[in-house]
């Protein structure tokens, strides 16, 4: 196994990025890249093992959720984001779904499905999702930057919610190892990533640091994941008691 160091993984944005209820992890990303490298779901999760160190005690990839990164002249934008749709997906072209009809040609008798687009699910439509904008989003981890370095940046051209449809589009990539390990609390004190409740439990011994600690105690906790995969009809998919990162962080760069 290659040597796992402290990194911090940068990307320089070239348009808004939508998310979803809960922030990006990276160890989901990167679930996501070894996916995409692999062809396989469970190659991706045994790949993701030699990426990123894991936790033993407490379950969890040393892995900190997406940050966005801010300058003194540039903050986050919040704006909204539509989308014009015409299509849907192939499961709602089902058979049973669509009235089926028949049409005479002069040769023979051919059956034909009716798609409406006036109403019901092909009709058109315009999406609206909240968005941000902001010059940098950031990751933190411990692993193995040379080979994560390549596969980011073969794979990761947009991130995001609706990125096929030019959502959270990359214009470029960095990635650089850094001397201390933000993956799980951030230099600003800030939880990082979805942290289970015992390792808070745990951290109360000071081994943190005071600073790091302070106020992190009366956080609120609910079920969550806490490690890839984060989908939830993965059969490895999992929640534990754990207080969430933040779904809009910021940091300075």
């Amino acid at each position: 196994m290659a040597m796992m160091k402290p990194f911090e993984l940068t990307f320089e944005l070239g348009s808004n990025i939508t998310l979803r209820d809960s922030a990006i992890h990276m160890d989901g990303l990167l679930s996501n890249v070894c996916f995409r490298h692999t062809g396989c779901t469970e190659k991706a999760l045994s790949m993701l093992d030699d990426l990123l160190l894991f936790n033993q005690d407490y379950g969890i990839y040393h892995a900190s959720a997406l940050a966005f990164g801010v300058m003194a002249q540039q903050s986050i934008v919040a704006c909204t984001r539509h989308y014009v749709g015409n299509m849907r997906h192939g499961d709602d072209l089902r058979d049973e779904t669509l009235q089926p009809t028949w049409m005479r040609t002069p040769a023979r008798a051919e059956r034909y499905r009716n798609v409406y687009i006036k109403g019901g699910p092909e009709r058109q439509r315009l999406n609206k999702f909240q968005a941000y904008y902001s010059p940098y989003l950031v990751f933190h981890g411990v692993g193995d930057i040379a080979r994560i370095e390549r596969l980011v940046q073969f794979y990761c051209a947009r991130i995001g919610v609706n990125a096929n449809s030019g959502s959270g589009t990359v214009k470029q990539m960095t990635i650089k190892e850094i001397g201390q390990d933000f993956s799980f609390i951030d230099a600003h004190g800030q939880v990082a990533r979805n942290l289970p409740c015992s390792f808070l439990r745990a951290a109360q011994d000071g081994s943190l640091g005071a600073s790091a600690m302070g106020g992190l105690g009366a956080l609120a906790s609910e079920p969550l994941p806490v490690r890839a995969p984060y989908w939830k009809t993965h059969h490895r998919f999992s929640t534990v008691d754990a207080v969430a990162v933040e779904k809009v962080r910021r940091v300075v760069i």
